[in-house]
């Protein structure tokens, strides 16, 4: 120790991609955290596997250019046409106040040099908008708040890095009258031609090469690592020429694409995750251990960075008469440091300008403001998209297209009727059961096998009249082939099996029906039916808090009530006062001896569990309108207890503007994870208390 062997090396780290995302989620560490930390035990700091080797420095500034590549070409430009005055503002506003503020405080309270104050201060002012996938799961991407915040991204990043680059210089002795002539003029014929003629020659390129996705694909490299370098004889970073080529590639690459997933696959799985593991390196938790110096430091710095990112803020919501709401989500999308914050640090650490200290207070920082951008953020979000009436349901858009994946094929018949009653009578679309058996040399025998048992099971629902198209696939998962088979089949809902989880390795990395409520957008019924549905004798409905704000509340409450309406027995409704309001007319079909309603209990074990019960739960994903943590751990509660309780789970379907679910990502930090710490006093409320299951 430490390792030389280059090989090894990336052994290692590639093994440390793989699986750090994986064991940090298990306890909601977010994947860029988990990275960064992975580094700090890694590092030569930590226990010293890997120092600093010439194929982890490659990779390392790879990732520190692609970052910068990504934040160009990610930003939404017609927008920030539409709103350029309003986010020059909030972006002079973002740029100027907290590098004004923070360079006082590096002078006069930490009595830092000119260049290394100036430097810190900039860091300031940069943003990452880590909580993208928040507001898009909101469907508030088009708030004003959001594309002002959206377009002053440009705006101060740009200025960063321009004075990123004046720095650099300016410590090499480089910086003198003929500097600004040649970086003004460098990098202006730099801006022209990489805003003006490279997406005129990319078009054509694209054009010439269009079946030919590889290609595609370097040559986007290629024009980053070309801008990057004549950035460098431009005189500045090659960060700035990456964040250009960004730019430039904007208009050029449709942002819902498929060059575009390869950009973001290549990036978010391997150059990102060098850089993130690299920064980790470069911390060294002694400092915070030796003495209390650090960590006032560090807080010192995260105080300065949410304080300054605030008052711009504020200024811009008071000047545009902006909400209260809208207000907080300017801060909150504004407030995050990430990417740029690293790229700019590193820079100035290899410059011997700033020190291990402001290395570690800078980590802290990133890690803070995270954190609070994804808090504010997802409650400011979730305020205004219940105040712009977000429910925009069209039911005329879900066709019922019911997908059913099937593991056992003796459920077959219970999903299937599940399905065909849920279905609307004027439906004459087919109920496809799902065959996915991973891709190995014996793959299409076993699959044979399972098609055979489920045409076995499927024949007396046919004979009946029931419409059903099976489905075979073969993918390199159980879960990918379910998430293609949605795409392709373009399905509304998906019927999962419950299944509790029995192994070290499903507890790493998951069940089956985790990981599709994750990486799916469609409507989910996460069922355990233990019998056919028109034996249950009772239906106990419990539903989350604001479910009726979802833009597709209107779908899932006609397929509820379809599925009520046809059940004989009495149905008991649990929900707020405000959800059971919206809910009267629906309530008026049923006879007041058949449904009783009543507020939402403050634990499912308070159900008197009779048999022959079916539970019925309108739950949430993360990061939706109405997702609510305590409803959402009741839930998972309820389902674990027990193996011989019969539930049904339904997950809504979101709605994602961008198109992407990031696995990894620089936008995975933007976790919910607001609400599980104000759930915390409730938490160790439970644990010394005894509920009695009745």
């Amino acid at each position: 120790m430490p390792l030389n062997n280059p090989v090894l090396v990336l052994a290692i780290t590639l093994l440390i991609i793989l699986l750090s995302p994986l064991l940090y989620r298990k306890f909601r560490i977010p994947g860029v955290i988990g990275l960064i930390i992975s580094g700090i035990i890694i590092g030569p700091h930590g226990l010293k596997i890997i120092s600093s080797t010439s194929s982890f420095d490659f990779f390392s500034k790879t990732g520190m250019l692609y970052i910068m590549f990504l934040a160009g070409l990610e930003i939404d430009m017609q927008e920030f046409s539409k709103n350029k005055n309003k986010s020059l503002i909030f972006g002079i506003l973002t740029f100027c106040i907290p590098i004004l503020i923070g360079y006082g405080l590096c002078v006069y309270f930490f009595h830092m040099a000119f260049w290394p104050s100036l430097l810190l201060a900039s860091m300031f002012s940069t943003h990452t908008l880590i909580s993208y996938p928040i507001v898009s799961q909101m469907g508030v991407t088009k708030n004003r708040a959001v594309q002002v915040a959206f377009g002053g991204t440009i705006i101060t990043d740009s200025a960063v890095l321009i004075l990123l680059g004046i720095i650099t210089n300016a410590v090499k002795g480089d910086l003198n009258g003929s500097f600004f002539i040649k970086t003004l003029f460098s990098i202006s014929s730099l801006f022209i031609i990489v805003t003006f003629l490279i997406p005129r020659f990319s078009r054509w390129f694209f054009k010439v090469l269009d079946n030919n996705a590889g290609s595609h694909y370097i040559y986007v490299l290629t024009i980053v690592f070309i801008s990057g370098y004549f950035s460098e004889l431009a005189g500045v970073e090659p960060i700035i020429g990456a964040f250009l080529a960004g730019l430039g590639l904007n208009r050029v690459i449709p942002h819902n694409g498929l060059l575009m997933n390869r950009i973001l696959f290549v990036g978010n799985t391997l150059f990102i995750p060098f850089f993130l593991i690299s920064a980790g390196m470069l911390v060294n938790p002694s400092l915070f251990i030796n003495g209390y110096t650090a960590l006032v430091f560090a807080a010192i710095l995260s105080l300065a960075g949410l304080f300054t990112k605030y008052i711009a803020a504020a200024l811009t919501a008071w000047f545009y008469k902006y909400t209260k709401f809208e207000r907080r989500i300017l801060f909150g999308l504004s407030v995050s440091h990430a990417a740029a914050t690293l790229a700019i640090i590193k820079v100035g650490y290899d410059l011997k300008l700033l020190d291990m200290q402001v290395v570690n207070g800078t980590i802290l920082l990133i890690l803070i403001s995270c954190l609070v951008s994804s808090f504010v953020t997802e409650k400011a979000a979730r305020n205004i998209a219940l105040n712009q009436n977000v429910n925009t349901d069209k039911p005329d858009q879900h066709h019922g297209r019911y997908l059913i994946p099937i593991s056992n094929p003796e459920n077959v018949q219970r999903l299937m009727e599940l399905a065909h009653i849920l279905k609307s009578k004027d439906s004459k679309e087919p109920v496809y059961p799902l065959s996915v058996i991973e891709d190995t040399p014996k793959a299409n025998q076993i699959l044979q096998t399972l098609r055979k048992s489920i045409d076995y099971y499927s024949e007396p629902l046919i004979n009946s009249g029931y419409s059903i198209e099976p489905i075979k696939r073969i993918d390199v998962n159980v879960i990918e082939g379910i998430i293609g088979a949605a795409k392709s089949y373009d399905i509304s809902d998906i019927f999962i099996t419950y299944k509790n989880m029995q192994s070290t390795t499903k507890f790493i990395f998951g069940n089956v029906h985790d990981g599709v409520i994750q990486k799916s957008v469609q409507t989910i019924w996460l069922n355990r039916l233990l019998q056919p549905f028109t034996s249950y004798k009772a239906i106990y409905l419990c539903i989350t808090p604001r479910a009726l704000a979802e833009p597709s509340s209107g779908y899932i409450s006609k397929s509820l009530w379809r599925l009520l309406l046809q059940f004989k027995g009495p149905v008991s409704v649990f929900a707020d006062s405000e959800t059971l309001l919206g809910l009267q007319q629906w309530f008026q079909r049923f006879s007041a001896a058949s449904l009783t309603t009543g507020p939402l209990p403050d634990a499912f074990s308070e159900f008197e569990i009779l048999q022959d019960t079916l539970f019925l739960f309108w739950n949430a994903r993360e990061r939706t309108v109405s997702y609510n943590y305590t409803f959402d751990t009741m839930v998972q509660g309820f389902v674990k207890q027990s193996d011989v309780r019969s539930f049904i789970t339904l997950y809504p379907e979101i709605y994602i503007d961008h198109g992407q679910l990031d696995d990894l990502g620089v936008s995975e930090i933007a976790n919910p994870n607001y609400q599980r710490i104000l759930n915390i006093p409730d938490r160790i409320t439970e644990i010394f208390k005894t509920d009695d299951v009745k």
